[in-house]
């Protein structure tokens, strides 16, 4: 790996591909918590290789829930986020009102997140159009109360939470459980919020 100095060559030299990355990170801004995003490990026993995480979705509204979870490298633009589709659609996972997901097995990424800019930047991008077909692109949560097969069954008549990004390192480890809970939000900008939870992969998993 880049901490195994084959080469002899200074490890502080901005030649090298670790420094030239945390330069750029700190240049653009994202501090300390872009550092751990960046250098948090991936998983996996082999190089090269990554590891799972686990994600649950726990819908504490009486409202079906819309959106797209997604796991990609921030980066690297020519990343092909893993999505995980919620709507209506037979064809998406479904979350209707006061009710869970079964716990979904993902691989690790640099970000994972519902409905944040950059990840349905890199799903428009990068991805073809046939894997977007029944994918709400769509910023953060909708909440519909319409019946399944209205038109409106897949717009915010209830209205929407804000979109999530949580970042490997400062917010989760590669194999821990994140329990993402949609909740309202009598003081927020929005109906409704998202409320992460995680559970790293030695604890006991108690929801």
């Amino acid at each position: 790996m880049l901490r195994n100095v084959r080469y002899r060559r200074n490890p502080t030299s901005l030649t090298n591909p670790l420094m030239l990355a945390l330069m750029l990170v700190v240049i653009s801004g994202c501090g300390l918590d872009g550092l751990l995003s960046l250098t948090a490990s991936l998983g996996g026993n082999v190089a090269g290789q990554r590891g799972n995480a686990e994600v649950l979705f726990i819908n504490n509204t009486p409202f079906r829930a819309i959106f797209v979870f997604g796991a990609y490298d921030n980066l690297d633009r020519d990343t092909e986020p893993t999505l995980l589709s919620f709507s209506s659609d037979t064809a998406t996972l479904n979350l209707e009102g006061n009710s869970e997901t079964t716990i979904q097995e993902v691989q690790c990424s640099r970000v994972f997140s519902i409905g944040g800019e950059g990840l349905l930047a890199r799903a428009q991008e990068n991805l073809e159009e046939d894997a977007l077909e029944n994918v709400p692109l769509i910023e953060g949560v909708y909440f519909s109360s319409a019946e399944v097969g209205d038109d409106d069954a897949d717009e915010p008549t209830e209205g929407m939470a804000p979109p999530i990004d949580s970042n490997i390192g400062p917010d989760f480890e590669c194999g821990s459980l994140l329990i993402y809970r949609l909740e309202f939000d009598e003081d927020g900008p929005e109906r409704f919020r998202i409320d992460l939870t995680v559970v790293p992969a030695e604890s006991t998993r108690g929801v």
